[in-house]
């Protein structure tokens, strides 16, 4: 976009804006500017977070379902392998994807000192939950505690 805005002879407000902003109402757009970004982002947010309803599902029932029928139907047993190595390789792809949506989206606010913050994906991983809140340590206060799933900072 800088590129962009230079080849342009424009600010990158203006090209946001599509016109020139003068400098009297550069702040108020600007501003606008950046709570339509923050809304976009929410909303965006909110829309990983139900995909990772929809991919961590998906990929159970198709993992349970594919070991039922391993399970109860006659067929040789290297097929009855590879129903069974296909679901948990499913279920295994599809939980890593919903925990890095889940590590992604939106922001883990410390119960301690409210600081709103990404955790890396190793402690998502490793960190007890119970639902979208996990026992996280805070990075400002260093603090653990239930932390809960926020999309606004």
């Amino acid at each position: 976009m800088p590129e962009l805005c230079e080849i342009l002879d424009v600010s990158i407000n203006d090209l946001f804006s599509g016109e020139i902003v003068d400098m009297k109402n550069n702040e108020k757009v600007l501003e606008e500017h950046l709570l339509e970004m923050t809304r976009l982002k929410e909303e965006k947010d909110r829309q990983l977070l139900n995909l990772e309803w929809v991919i961590g599902f998906t990929s159970s029932i198709t993992f349970i379902t594919l070991i039922f029928i391993a399970s109860y139907l006659q067929m040789q047993d290297y097929i009855r392998i590879i129903l069974i190595v296909i679901g948990f390789i499913t279920f295994i792809f599809g939980m890593i994807n919903a925990l890095k949506i889940e590590q992604v989206a939106g922001y883990y606010e410390c119960s301690e000192c409210h600081h709103k913050y990404v955790p890396t994906y190793k402690s998502v991983f490793i960190a007890m939950h119970m639902g979208r809140t996990r026992y996280l340590k805070c990075p400002k206060c260093n603090k653990k505690s239930w932390n809960k799933k926020v999309l606004t900072k």
